[in-house]
């Protein structure tokens, strides 16, 4: 996984193109400003067509520029750089967890590495250097960045799997080049020029991607500790997990209408989004509206607060909810979601995070378990003396609280069959010193509720933690995924 990749994919070119596009759309140079230079491009990709680009072409270019040698060099090369880029993506994906690694990273980490991909591929000795960008709209880093990542992992794995096609050179799909294949001459006939050029772009971003990824790795950089510690010290399937839920985050709020509730993805391009003008200048508050028409809509309801107070319907994802960075399909944030929706309260609490109805039968010692807990939702679990007398087990930590409790809620309703292991290793860690309590007398007590096999998984698990060098799995997990998540005492506020 981490060894070194090196670049031997220089390109034999009959000749060079002028930087037409780049000087079109004033593109600030890369070496002055990175970030300003790929703001550019990505506004001028974004305003662009394949007309247009075409157009511009054909001032350049005719019927002679390219002749047939020249096509066959460019076919040539490119079907080594394909070669290579399949080999290294193999690699990559084979060898070394790397889509895990990807999307455990964080954003700014992310936006480095395609950066440094987008101006490696400009850079790379190409026929057309930096202006390829406006032939390849999918290779922004908005585009790579969305879903919390998945957008670059889904990116190399297309190049993988048309790299390793039959037919070489290969072309990615590109949706955006095939409102050109429809346009009249003169400029479909550049389109066939054109695609060797994108595919060399699209190529030698991701070595250059790549490469600075795997660099990062060998070297163990500063952005990259964090989740090289994750990797090293827990099981594949917590580092999955972690990478899954945080591919899903969203790294700033939705801005939805107030009234309808869509986003101005929904609605579509050319959308500008409208404030109440007099929240935002009194009390520096936003309420959106998508038109004028929703906003005369939503009046009856917003002037109740509009200027008394900054009150908004706390609209899903958007920054009056306050579990806005969870993505729409996360079960365990929409467990957190629905409760106490049956009596109408929208907003929810940790302390919510009940039993609910069994799917099956519980034990009796279980049964009691559940009523109690459902009768006072403080407590985060109940234990008993050898005497019967009653300890109300209450965790202070509202991360270890939530996992312990979505955890308690799959074991309490059979909806699955991990999690008691956990809980178990958690109480007996934090009460067996307990006046009344011992290791023995908690563990009698959950298999009288759970099972007979339950102080076997329990203890299997304690052995496993011992062997990360951790005190229990939650407070592991709590700790790990910290360096992903950042603090979870913001849980505290529900």
């Amino acid at each position: 996984m981490a060894s070194a990749i090196k670049d031997h994919t220089a390109v034999e070119k009959p000749k060079d193109l002028p930087p037409l596009l780049s000087k079109k759309f004033n593109i600030t140079d890369v070496k002055q400003d990175a970030l300003k230079w790929n703001k550019e491009w990505e506004a001028a990709i974004a305003s662009s067509t394949a007309a247009d680009v075409l157009k511009e072409i054909s001032h350049f270019l005719d019927d002679s520029f390219f002749t047939p040698k020249d096509i066959e060099l460019f076919h040539e090369d490119l079907r080594s750089v394909q070669d290579r880029v399949a080999e290294i993506l193999r690699s990559l994906f084979n060898e070394g967890h790397f889509d895990t690694i990807w999307l455990l990273l964080n954003v700014a980490e992310k936006r480095r590495h395609i950066l440094e991909g987008l101006k490696g591929a400009s850079e790379a000795p190409t026929l057309w250097g930096q202006d390829c960008r406006a032939l390849c709209p999918e290779v922004t880093v908005s585009n790579l960045l969305s879903q919390g990542g998945k957008g670059f992992i889904d990116f190399l794995t297309r190049v993988l799997e048309i790299s390793e096609s039959s037919i070489k050179p290969a072309f990615l799909p590109n949706s955006w080049w095939e409102q050109a294949s429809n346009l009249p001459n003169p400029w479909n006939k550049f389109i066939d020029e054109c695609f060797p050029l994108i595919e060399h772009h699209a190529s030698h971003f991701v070595l250059s991607s790549a490469l600075s990824i795997v660099g990062d790795i060998t070297n163990r950089s500063e952005g990259m500790k964090g989740v090289l510690h994750i990797m090293e010290n827990t099981e594949g399937y917590v580092a999955r997990s972690l990478a899954q839920a945080k591919s899903t985050f969203r790294d700033k709020p939705l801005i939805r209408c107030e009234n309808c509730t869509k986003t101005p993805e929904d609605i579509g391009q050319g959308v500008r989004f409208m404030v109440c003008s007099v929240c935002k200048t009194k009390l520096n508050f936003e309420v959106h509206y998508c038109s004028q028409s929703c906003q005369k809509q939503d009046w009856s309801l917003h002037k109740k607060a509009c200027v008394k107070k900054p009150v908004s319907k706390g609209l899903r994802g958007t920054k009056g909810d306050s579990l806005w960075a969870f993505g729409d399909s996360d079960p365990a944030v929409e467990l957190i979601r629905n409760l106490g929706k049956k009596e109408g309260r929208g907003l929810t609490s940790l302390r919510d995070i009940g039993v609910n109805p069994c799917k099956g039968k519980r034990s009796p010692a279980a049964e009691r378990q559940a009523e109690m807990l459902e009768a006072n939702r403080n407590v985060d679990y109940f234990l008993f003396t050898a005497s019967g007398e009653t300890v109300r087990f209450v965790i202070d930590d509202p991360g270890a609280r939530m996992i312990f409790r979505i955890n308690r809620g799959v074991i309490m309703t059979q909806t699955g069959d991990t999690g008691l292991d956990a809980m178990g290793e958690y109480m007996v860690k934090l009460m067996s010193g307990y006046p009344g309590l011992s290791r023995d007398i908690i563990l009698k007590q959950l298999c009288e509720e759970h099972g007979a096999d339950t102080t076997k998984q329990i203890v299997r698990l304690e052995r496993k933690s011992r062997e990360c060098g951790k005190s229990t799995f939650i407070e592991g997990w709590l700790k790990d995924s910290s360096n992903v998540f950042g603090d979870w005492a913001w849980l505290g506020s529900l």
